[in-house]
């Protein structure tokens, strides 16, 4: 019987270590393993603006009565440094100065604040800023409540707008755009996916070479919409629109007619699709 348990012992013994060679295989070749801390900072300095300058990492900006920067590091081998500083009144927040290691950033700035800058890789959501005038060459982006305008330039990912006071314009070459009460009007070209704007006020101007376009307008405007491969639909309030509504391959239904002398136009075209314009 002893000898018995002792041979078990050794079995298990034996699976362990080989568990553990495997793991230690796995982890040597996917390199050095990561490691994580978080770390908080209280901003002192009177800040008017925000520059977004992160190589790799999520960036989230929210409003409050204290600027603070929390941060979430992964990192490699060293720690990195102080990754943010203030240049007069300007927040800057950067990436990690270091091989294999990226910063998560969770800030609070006062509200009304202007927002710019670069991200290259991680997702970033913004809320209650001033302006925002911003590249992302890949991850999500989602801004609410701005005052002002915003520009984005989005190499992949997907666009979210909410509650935007001025006008919005956005490049995007992957990725669908997501609109909702933009209020000082709308511009969107988007290479490869669908536009959809809802409660949009003031002038449409959407376009996408693949992808569905839906705008639906909350006060009577202009629209110019057109889809390479993609349907059109637009819905807008009651009353006289000069209408011009083709499609080269897809049917047209234009239940809102067409009255020259009204002071609105709608121009929906599509290559390869259908195209509806409708009151709603």
């Amino acid at each position: 019987m002893a000898q018995r348990r002792m041979a078990q012992r050794r079995v298990v013994l034996g699976m362990a270590v080989a568990g553990a060679v495997a793991i230690a295989a796995t982890v040597g070749a996917c390199g050095t393993a990561v490691r994580g801390y978080s770390d908080d900072a209280v901003v002192g300095q009177t800040v008017r603006s925000v520059r977004l300058a992160s190589a790799s990492g999520a960036v989230r900006l929210r409003t409050g009565t204290t600027t603070t920067v929390h941060r979430q590091v992964s990192h490699a081998e060293a720690k990195p440094g102080a990754t943010h500083r203030v240049e007069g009144d300007v927040l800057v927040l950067e990436g990690c100065p270091i091989r294999d290691c990226w910063v998560d950033y969770d800030v609070v700035v006062p509200e009304g604040v202007a927002v710019s800058g670069d991200v290259d890789s991680g997702s970033v959501d913004i809320e209650g800023v001033s302006s925002v005038n911003l590249r992302s060459s890949s991850g999500d982006v989602r801004v609410r409540r701005v005052s002002g305008a915003v520009n984005l330039v989005a190499n992949s990912g997907t666009v979210e707008l909410t509650d935007v006071g001025e006008r919005a314009t956005i490049e995007a070459d992957s990725g669908d755009v997501l609109t909702r009460d933009v209020r000082g009007g709308l511009t969107a070209n988007v290479d490869s996916g669908r536009v959809e704007a809802q409660g949009a006020r003031g002038k449409v101007d959407v376009a996408t070479s693949s992808g569905d376009i839906a705008v639906r307008l909350a006060e009577a405007g202009d629209v110019r919409a057109r889809a390479g491969s993609g349907s059109v639909e637009v819905s807008v309030p009651r009353g006289g629109y000069q209408v011009s509504a083709t499609a080269d391959s897809g049917e047209v239904a234009n239940t809102v007619g067409h009255d020259p002398a009204a002071p609105h136009r709608i121009d929906v075209t599509a290559d390869s699709g259908d195209v509806t314009v409708a009151f709603g």
